[in-house]
């Protein structure tokens, strides 16, 4: 346990493949249990561009915030800087949850999203092309985060507060 633990607050690092809700579940986490959110594909708040540029300083300025934080990244698996500062959260006591699950369900939700932003419907071929990038990068078995499925058995997002219980119960897993 680090300096930061001591205060009784979550620290998480939401990752995982395309679709399974990581910014929105994020949102709804700051929305209903008043969690600090940085998403780090924010491209108007430069959010990735500062951790880059200085991971220690960025992420003492989380953690100096005292409250729980939730950060999300739809990360290039496969790129070295990306993994180190995967790290750097773990190494700062973040707990890293990769969201995985029902691949039909988020392809569905990752052509949704495009749709709601106002982007020509996401082609199959960009889901399944993120897949095989994560797939081939093996971050999952070489890094162990935890896994966590966001969807319920019948391929809809569980509830918020049920998926948040299932993070917290989760056990950590090692660097």
């Amino acid at each position: 346990m680090n300096e930061h633990q001591a205060f009784e607050r979550d620290l998480l690092l939401i990752t995982g493949i395309p679709g399974t809700g990581k910014t929105c579940f994020a949102e709804k986490f700051a929305k209903e249990f008043g969690f600090l959110h940085h998403d780090l594909e924010d491209q108007q708040a430069q959010t990735l561009n500062r951790f880059n540029a200085n991971p220690s300083q960025f992420i003492g300025e989380l953690l100096n915030e005292k409250k729980d934080v939730v950060v999300t990244w739809g990360f290039g698996p496969d790129c070295e800087r990306s993994v180190f500062l995967v790290q750097q959260l773990r190494s700062a006591g973040f707990k890293w949850i990769w969201f995985d699950g029902n691949r039909p369900a988020a392809l569905r939700e990752f052509q949704k999203r495009a749709a709601a932003q106002g982007r020509a419907t996401a082609q199959e071929i960009d889901f399944y092309r993120q897949m095989y990038r994560i797939e081939n990068s093996r971050i999952v078995e070489r890094l162990k985060p935890t896994v966590i499925n966001s969807f319920d058995d019948r391929g809809q997002f569980k509830p918020t507060k049920e998926l948040l219980a299932e993070i917290r119960a989760s056990p950590s897993r090692s660097q």
